[in-house]
């Protein structure tokens, strides 16, 4: 199955706007206000879940604090996670980011909205802190696909009423059941935004198979390889940012974890580990690992800017702060670079981001 060529329409004066600022032009000044909404598979696990906080802002951190049973000890927050490495990258990069997340273990899209995922966060005001410039919003992992136990005409539905709330921002009551089969006959009632912004670019997060879904006995996908859970996510993702319009894109991060197993870079079958290939999940077999985590975070900043992410090298900050290896950091950095441009997009390759012996890591570009 080819990949959907979505991102062809993702374009519009954002690349510019974060070039500019990458330039050092007066945009520097205003940094982009990038939100992520989404759950684990943003925060993600050890090492990266509590990388980078000191420079990013967790809007759910006061809500773990006041409501801890809403919270987990074993993961204690801030949490960093893709944002914390994408705003590691942005900065070496020279481009103004203020990065924030709205993010919860386990929520749906839905969840966000309704401030059901579970009760007691009110996630829906972190969306209407800000007048955001940029939002990715990440479902949860199977919760776009039938088959894994999801939902699709939820999801599908829910990206709509996001998208309304953000850019729109209007008051409005509704019935579920009036959205999509199977849904609720409560009254919804949905406060309005005063930071929307019809302006905001907003992006889907595209998740990817899951091994624990796909080799266990009995799994939904079971004796299946992972492009075919793959490919449900990539078809579900594509379908609802073409039904539902206006997206910038879809950024490829679930396709970009296959191509790193078929090119060789990472290992296939977590349960089987091999010998000089990355392992992208986590001893879970679900949630990313540290290579995953910075996986992610090349496709996203790559998606989100424009900038080649292969432009860092070997020597890349965050990287290091991992503990990937340098070769293998130039490895997803290349597959993070060959999955965009298979996509669609656009990337501009910035030579003065590598690492030369004599710098002894990554430089800033300059005008």
């Amino acid at each position: 199955m080819r990949p959907m060529r979505l991102m062809r329409f993702s374009r519009p004066g954002l690349c510019a706007l974060l070039l500019a600022a990458a330039a050092g032009t007066a945009f520097a000044a205003e940094p982009l206000k990038l939100l992520f909404v989404g759950n684990s598979f943003t925060y993600t696990r050890p090492p990266a879940l509590q990388y980078n906080v000191e420079n990013i802002t967790d809007l759910n951190l006061q809500n773990s604090i006041d409501k801890p049973l809403g919270s987990d000890p074993l993961l204690p927050q801030p949490w960093g996670g893709v944002p914390g490495i994408v705003k590691a990258l942005a900065d070496q990069a020279g481009v103004a980011m203020d990065v924030r997340h709205s993010l919860r273990g386990g929520a749906t899209l839905r969840g966000h909205l309704l401030n059901t995922n579970p009760a007691g966060w009110d996630l829906r005001a972190n969306l209407a802190s800000a007048r955001w410039d940029v939002v990715v919003l990440q479902g949860n992992s199977t919760e776009a696909v039938n088959r894994a136990g999801g939902d699709f005409g939820e999801f599908d539905a829910y990206v709509g009423k996001l998208k309304r709330f953000l850019t729109v921002g209007d008051a409005h009551s509704y019935r579920e059941r009036d959205l999509y089969p199977g849904g609720s006959n409560a009254l919804r009632n949905i406060s309005a935004n005063p930071n929307a912004n019809p302006q905001a670019r907003l992006y889907l997060y595209q998740t990817w198979a899951r091994p624990d879904l796909t080799y266990p006995a009995g799994a939904p996908y079971a004796g299946e390889p992972l492009e075919t859970m793959t490919a449900d996510l990539r078809a579900a993702y594509a379908q609802t940012a073409i039904k539902q319009g206006g997206f910038a894109g879809v950024v490829p991060v679930g396709e970009a974890f296959l191509r790193a197993v078929q090119d060789g870079v990472a290992v296939r079958n977590p349960y089987a580990p091999e010998r000089n290939k990355v392992d992208l999940w986590f001893d879970d077999r679900f949630h990313p690992s540290g290579h995953g985590a910075y996986l992610s975070a090349l496709t996203m900043f790559g998606a989100l800017t424009g900038i080649d992410p292969s432009s860092f090298g070997a020597l890349e900050r965050s990287a290091a702060d991992l503990g990937i290896r340098p070769l293998q950091a130039l490895q997803l950095q290349g597959v993070a670079s060959r999955q965009l441009a298979a996509s669609g997009y656009a990337l501009e390759r910035r030579a003065c981001l590598r690492a030369t012996p004599v710098a002894r890591g990554p430089r800033p570009c300059t005008p």
